[in-house]
């Protein structure tokens, strides 16, 4: 998708961080952009921010978790602007515990936003691109925690790998179609997110696990840890820019801020390439 100027962009959990970066970018292109996110205060700033500097822009609140929200998100966009060419599954949350003792409502919101909001996405939109002869792109944010395994975070990293093997299929199936596919995979990148541990919205009162809702000590201190790391970390404008540079160019992975973890991917490559020299020989 060489042209961007005049083109349609949905982006999921645009009201901050990352998918704000995001939708700046696509409408800095010259794109009319959706921005759709649960937190209306932040997604009506976000959307004024946009309009403010001359960008075309519809904020439609949207829950990813409900497959019938996310099915009005679109019929939102195609009356708004027409058409959607570009949509970024960006939605994200995410906790810190131990795996085992993660409450069962914890693991069921992030694999719930995470997961499925990608899947109730791809499920919308792809049909709507493959019916259009320009086709479209999808975007799919996963994280260099899909890539490579951590401590503290098994919801955010099982549904993070998740999205790596859910995008490698889809764009094996969209293979010889218009429809374009890229794989977002974030590594050293300044957002909110450090800020939002386990923020829930409003509508999630009654479903929240027991506790103080803050924070547990080992927790704080990954937080911590997390926080000196993001020292000359990426901004989430610049990675907005890769994400833009990627449906233009139809590149596939995108790995903002990703070179810190390099050495990381590579030990891990490594590993599971030295296991296949110790394998007993067939028969």
């Amino acid at each position: 998708m060489r042209e961007l100027a005049g083109r349609v962009g949905v982006v999921t959990g645009a009201a901050g961080g990352i998918g704000y970066g995001i939708a700046r970018a696509l409408a800095d292109d010259g794109m009319r952009v959706v921005l759709a996110d649960t937190d209306t205060a932040r997604l009506e700033k976000a959307a004024a921010m946009l309009g403010a500097a001359g960008a075309e822009v519809l904020a439609v609140p949207t829950d990813v978790r409900d497959a019938a929200a996310v099915r009005a998100l679109a019929e939102a966009a195609t009356a708004g602007f027409g058409r959607v060419d570009v949509v970024c599954n960006n939605a994200g949350v995410w906790t810190l515990n131990r795996q085992w003792e993660t409450e069962l409502v914890d693991w069921q919101w992030v694999v719930d936003v995470n997961l499925w909001g990608v899947v109730h996405g791809v499920r919308t939109f792809v049909p709507l691109m493959l019916a259009q002869p320009e086709g479209g792109h999808i975007v799919n944010t996963a994280s260099m925690g899909g890539l490579i395994g951590g401590a503290m975070t098994g919801p955010y990293g099982t549904t993070k790998h998740a999205i790596v093997g859910l995008t490698k299929g889809l764009r094996a199936e969209l293979g010889g179609t218009a429809v374009g596919v890229s794989l977002l995979c974030p590594g050293k990148v300044r957002s909110d997110m450090l800020d939002r541990v386990g923020a829930r919205p409003a509508a999630d009162a009654d479903e929240e696990p027991p506790g103080d809702g803050g924070p547990t000590p080992s927790a704080r201190d990954v937080i911590d840890a997390m926080r000196r790391s993001q020292a000359g970390a990426m901004s989430a404008a610049e990675a907005g820019e890769q994400v833009a540079a990627a449906i233009r160019e139809d590149r596939f992975w995108v790995l903002p801020g990703a070179d810190a973890h390099e050495p990381l991917l590579r030990a891990e490559f490594d590993e599971l390439l030295g296991a296949f020299g110790s394998m007993p020989a067939d028969g």
